[in-house]
């Protein structure tokens, strides 16, 4: 999907991925002595408690969502030519010994609305080891716009099948449910969607096989709510909703069970969506 590919080339995604860092910061940062860990290498690893999934409501319960979600009012209609998302987040940083996280911190991004153009990210660089000098937000060009993220098949079963050719396209990776559930993922974290892709999106996802139910789950802003999950190759992914109004909250990944990168409740990444908008332009904030 081209969310998938816009996290890759805009920032760290849930995957664990990261850019280059900018040319030139590096070198001024070092001059200036300003090298410093982010966190210590001695760091203790992130665990949750893995919570055993309930497969028999989670068609039920996506169903319930798409019903909700039809009666929710649309995205702002009005003049305004990006979207804005503003998120808390962390993400692990996979490499020798255990898992650890990036530090929860805050994520802005601006994606143009309706044409290709370029968007904006905003956020510490955890990914590369100075702290203080780097520049807190990069201009990502020829941004692929929200209107074609949210240009999907209403009926659910003609979303499923995309989402599957589109598996097939990239190569091979994940299962293709597996693929299909990261797609949507991506979808519902960053962009704008109408309410009737919203429901599209759950009722798809409530046909992909394996998908359960995970209850008492919280976000990287402390919310709790309930989760929609997938689990595949010893991962967990979960989307996070208020469980009384269905509102999409946020993201958690981790392990299942024991790796080599980490025992079973290690954390792979969590997310919070705190305020979406629209806005004039680039880089501009709406009122919280």
């Amino acid at each position: 999907m081209a969310a998938r590919d816009r996290d890759k080339r805009a920032a760290q995604s849930p995957t664990g991925g990261a850019p280059a860092p900018v040319a030139g910061v590096l070198t001024v940062a070092v001059a200036a002595g300003m090298i410093a860990q982010p966190w210590s290498p001695d760091s203790t690893p992130v665990i949750v408690p893995v919570a055993q999934g309930e497969r028999a409501g989670a068609s039920l319960l996506l169903n319930r969502m798409a019903a909700a979600a039809i009666d929710r009012p649309g995205p702002p209609s009005g003049e305004g030519g990006y979207v804005y998302i503003r998120s808390r987040v962390a993400f692990a940083e996979l490499g020798d010994g255990p898992v650890r996280l990036q530090p929860v911190h805050e994520r802005e991004i601006w994606i143009p609305r309706d044409e290709r153009g370029d968007g904006m990210l905003r956020q510490p660089y955890f990914h590369v080891p100075i702290v203080g000098v780097i520049p807190q937000s990069e201009t990502i060009p020829d941004m692929t716009p929200n209107a074609a993220l949210v240009d999907l098949p209403e009926d659910p079963d003609a979303l499923l099948a995309k989402l599957y050719r589109e598996r097939q396209q990239r190569g091979p990776g994940n299962s293709r449910d597996g693929a299909a559930f990261t797609a949507i993922g991506d979808i519902l974290r960053e962009s704008l969607v109408p309410p009737v892709t919203s429901a599209a999106l759950y009722r798809a996802a409530a046909k992909i096989p394996g998908v359960e139910v995970v209850r008492g789950v919280t976000d990287a802003a402390g919310r709790r709510g309930i989760a929609v999950a997938h689990t595949e190759r010893s991962r967990r992914d979960e989307w996070i909703f208020d469980e009384q109004t269905f509102d999409y909250l946020g993201e958690r990944s981790y392990f299942v069970e024991d790796t080599v990168d980490g025992p079973a409740g290690t954390v792979l990444g969590t997310t919070a969506v705190l305020q979406r908008a629209v806005v004039s332009r680039l880089g501009q904030r709406p009122e919280r």
